[in-house]
């Protein structure tokens, strides 16, 4: 059985550094950020499936960070709709957190949403359905009161239809030009 990284305080510490480590590298801070944290969790003594893990995260964003880099995007909001559509809901969360801090009025409304509809997502995969209702029906308002921000999403109707109508299947999302 996969590990839930939702599941213990070791699960959430292995998950949060590898997303970080992802964030680091993505956006250009670390080059090996994600190899680094990967080997420096494989070198303790973790159970299997702790360890399968973390390889397959590896993987997964070494696979993520290739189509960024080969899209050359360094814009981390466009970034972001490439993570939202690779189904790394929780580090497209890390991304556009680093940029929610530091922004204020409808631009961090429309961050806001982006990063509730991430959640809506993971919760609804975890099979925490109503939870996951609950948290599109709160990024559907932050995303439209955010609207004009959303330049990043080349068609944000799409995912404004994929939350009203919570799917397994997230709506693929283009990469628009503004941010």
């Amino acid at each position: 059985m996969p590990l839930d990284p939702f599941a213990d305080r070791l699960a959430r510490d292995i998950r949060n550094s590898l997303s970080t480590a992802l964030v680091e590298e993505v956006t250009g801070k670390e080059e090996t950020a994600v190899n680094t944290a990967a080997g420096q969790w494989l070198q303790n003594d973790l159970p299997r499936d702790y360890r399968d893990y973390i390889e397959s995260r590896r993987q997964r964003y070494h696979e993520a960070i290739g189509g960024i880099r080969a899209a050359g995007l360094t814009e981390p909001r466009q970034q972001a709709v490439m993570l939202w559509n690779d189904g790394l809901f929780f580090e497209l969360h890390e991304l556009l957190e680093t940029l929610w801090t530091a922004t204020r009025g409808t631009e961090r409304t429309a961050l806001k949403g982006v990063i509730q509809a991430a959640g809506a997502y993971v919760h609804y995969r975890r099979g925490k359905a109503e939870a996951g209702r609950k948290l599109a029906a709160k990024a559907i308002k932050s995303l439209q009161e955010g609207s004009a921000h959303l330049g990043f999403i080349g068609n944000p109707g799409a995912l404004l239809q994929g939350l009203e109508h919570l799917e397994a299947e997230p709506p693929v999302l283009e990469i628009g030009g503004g941010a």
